[in-house]
């Protein structure tokens, strides 16, 4: 993966922006500042996509609590963690919802599976051995997570009316207004999967530097 330093970052309509940032493995106090750093960051990065002072930025959240610009800017963000990454995203083109997983085992996937897959997605993973169950309940789990994310609900709408599919490699899902979110989605590392909907045909993938 590419890396794309900070003062680099541009934005093009019809590509979404995916940008990984590491979390070192340093305690669980370390790992909330960094959070925190990664939030402030993606203020300077959009305070310079949008030619203001990161620090006049004002921001809303939605009814679920999604966080958003409050301005006519067009630019969409969203923002996940895992135990190892922050990702960021952006697009010019309506909402964008990402997430990034690097847990749950085999026990987890088979006990967590019926709670969050549609009745489809359950026959997928009743076909697959069990070293493949867990990175394919990883993947089912941050395609749904961005989809939901992106229409502004998160995991508060029953997930299991999701059906984003395993085979695919780039899956749509038609949101209940009508748009159709693509689901870009990426292995990051061993065990870990990240995933970005937006209505953007493209992703452009990159690990971030300062």
């Amino acid at each position: 993966m590419s890396v794309l330093r900070l003062a680099d970052v541009r934005l093009a309509r019809g590509r979404s922006l995916a940008m990984l940032v590491t979390i070192l493995p340093s305690g669980h106090s370390a790992g909330r500042a960094l959070r925190h750093e990664v939030g402030e960051l993606v203020r300077t990065m959009l305070g310079s996509l949008t030619g203001r002072p990161a620090q006049s930025l004002r921001f809303e959240a939605s009814p679920a609590g999604k966080p958003y610009l409050a301005s006519e800017d067009s630019i969409a963000f969203n923002l996940s963690h895992s135990q190892g990454y922050s990702l960021i995203a952006l697009s010019l083109n309506g909402e964008v919802g990402c997430d990034v997983e690097d847990r749950f085992e085999a026990d987890d996937a088979d006990r967590l599976a019926p709670l969050v897959l549609h009745p489809a997605e359950l026959q997928e993973m009743d076909r697959l051995d069990s070293p493949g169950r867990s990175d394919a309940f990883r993947r089912y789990w941050v395609r749904k997570e961005a989809a939901l994310k992106a229409a502004g609900s998160g995991f508060l709408d029953d997930p299991r009316t999701v059906l984003v599919g395993l085979d695919e490699p780039q899956a749509k899902w038609p949101m209940p207004s009508g748009r159709v979110l693509n689901l870009h989605t990426r292995r990051i590392g061993d065990g870990c999967f990240g995933a970005v909907a937006s209505a953007d045909c493209a992703c452009s993938w990159y690990l971030l530097a300062p």
